[in-house]
């Protein structure tokens, strides 16, 4: 699971929409067009689907394995 993304217009920067989804559920869900509120400039930003994404709100486990790591210890306290 993640939440959709959109980037601010005015700024440029990502921001969430609140709104809590799988990649691919996401990419085979039909077109749609959205309202988000940014807290960044202070607006509502209209977007369709095709300009979201999903940010993962975890690793996914075949990641977590390739790094050889556990997702309880912070990258920069690990020694290589």
């Amino acid at each position: 699971m993640g939440i959709l993304m959109i980037k601010c217009p005015v700024t440029g920067r990502e921001i969430p929409t609140g709104i809590e989804a799988d990649r691919s559920s996401f990419n085979s869900a039909p077109v749609f067009f959205s309202r988000t509120f940014c807290p960044i400039c202070r607006t509502y930003h209209e977007w369709y689907a095709k300009e979201a994404w999903v940010r993962e709100t975890r690793p996914a486990a075949g990641r977590r394995a390739a790094a050889g790591r556990s997702n309880d210890t912070p990258s920069s306290l690990l020694i290589e």
